[in-house]
């Protein structure tokens, strides 16, 4: 426990939570509640980032089982989450990462969080999460990037980002501006990126004028090119379940690599698949789960929105194991899309819904259960989405059956939460 002379360790405030209920009572909150009471006071970064990084992984475990389980009994939710299944990678696990630049006194500066504060302590600082190969193409990049030769990028580089997987890695530079001046001191940048001692796989240019919060803005731009290849495959890929899945730079995927054979593992475990039925994948992404899962079922449907990963799961589904039951449709995900535009009859349905971490539309939910689906697995990546969304599916007559949570985010106060429903009995 801290000494009276010491400052007491206060978590950081969080904004109102999705559905109505009170910072106080978010799983942030209990978890950071217990970091206090640990008497660990982790430094501003890590506070902010990585406040479970410095623990040992069992006593992490130890206080995101102990959080989950106040948040479920304090939103007295039905159901009770099983034991948190483990990451093989607890820690340098991240095969996405960012940082936001900041151009001040002729140094480039590359942080976490927002710029617009005082000048930062340090040009660039490691994260425990992430591979110590993108700590080295940042640090190269920060001092590149700093010449006065490459004043030009450096006033216009909103983020760096690095993306891939354990082996490949590529570098993608968010600009607020794209002429030829900038392509110009970026080929030079991209070519000294090839020459590391651990090679970048590809580089690429990201357009956003707006300079959003967010690193991969989604929103388009008038501009004719938003995105642009300085050299390498045009696509990424992962390996899983024996197949090479490919998507683009800029589309949604998981950043710890090494959970995702445990998360396909317990998806299949947990809905149980019967060759007679459909599976219907909404926020299906690249095609993760529906080529994963296609040779278990009769017909699979993958569903998302029109953009680069929906057309990734297209060519990706052409060689998965079950290819010629499996199709991908490009449809935003909203309560009319479940009622009039996927598949009717009479096949046995089993749905997979992963949406964003803001959860899914309005009336999605409602509009599903009239599907009279067997089996739902609803996958949140913000537990705090949990309580309205199980209350929605109870009042349509889904119960939950099994809660699953999974340690997709080692060192931070996140979790992946895989839950089971299925019609009352």
């Amino acid at each position: 426990m801290s000494s009276p002379k010491e400052k007491k360790y206060i978590p950081p405030k969080k904004a109102q939570q999705p559905g109505g209920y009170r910072p106080n009572f978010s799983y942030a909150s209990f978890v950071h509640s217990i970091i206090a009471k640990s008497g660990k006071k982790p430094d501003s970064f890590a506070l902010h980032n990585e406040p479970l990084a410095r623990f040992p992984y069992a006593a992490e475990l130890e206080i995101k089982n102990d959080a989950l389980g106040l948040f479920w009994q304090r939103h007295n939710l039905s159901g009770s989450p099983e034991e948190i299944r483990e990451s093989p990678r607890q820690r340098r696990y991240r095969t996405t990462s960012q940082r936001r630049a900041s151009y001040q006194g002729n140094k480039l500066y590359l942080v976490f969080g927002d710029t617009k504060k005082e000048r930062p302590k340090k040009v660039f600082e490691e994260s425990l999460l992430e591979p110590r190969e993108h700590a080295e193409i940042y640090t190269f990049l920060q001092k590149k990037i700093s010449d006065p030769d490459n004043r030009i990028v450096a006033t216009h580089l909103n983020y760096l980002i690095i993306r891939g997987n354990y082996k490949d890695r590529s570098v993608i530079f968010n600009v607020d501006l794209l002429n030829g001046a900038i392509v110009r001191r970026l080929k030079i940048l991209a070519g000294q990126l090839q020459k590391l001692s651990q090679p970048v796989h590809a580089a690429f240019i990201y357009l956003d004028p707006s300079k959003s919060s967010y690193y991969l803005e989604n929103k388009k731009t008038e501009a004719p090119v938003q995105f642009k290849k300085l050299f390498g495959p045009a696509f990424l890929s992962v390996q899983h379940g024996g197949s090479k899945l490919q998507f683009h730079p800029t589309s949604f995927s998981q950043v710890n690599e090494s959970m995702v054979p445990v998360m396909l593992a317990e998806t299949r475990s947990l809905i149980s698949p019967k060759a007679n039925e459909r599976l219907v994948d909404l926020y299906c992404g690249y095609g993760l789960f529906s080529c994963f899962l296609s040779k278990d079922y009769k017909q699979v449907l993958g569903v998302d929105a029109e953009g680069p990963s929906i057309q990734a799961a297209k060519t990706n589904g052409k060689y998965s194991a079950g290819k010629s039951n499996i199709r991908f449709m490009a449809n935003r995900i909203t309560a009319a899309t479940a009622a009039e535009t996927l598949p009717k009859g009479t096949m046995t349905e089993t749905i997979i819904l992963d949406p964003p971490k803001q959860g899914p539309k309005d009336g999605v939910i409602e509009s599903l259960c009239q599907r009279n689906p067997r089996t739902v697995l609803h996958i949140f990546c913000g537990v705090d989405q949990i309580p309205l969304s199980i209350k929605t599916w109870q009042k349509n007559g889904y119960q939950v059956e099994k809660v699953v949570p999974l340690d997709m985010f080692p060192g931070t106060v996140n979790l992946e939460i895989l839950i089971l429903l299925k019609p009352e009995r």
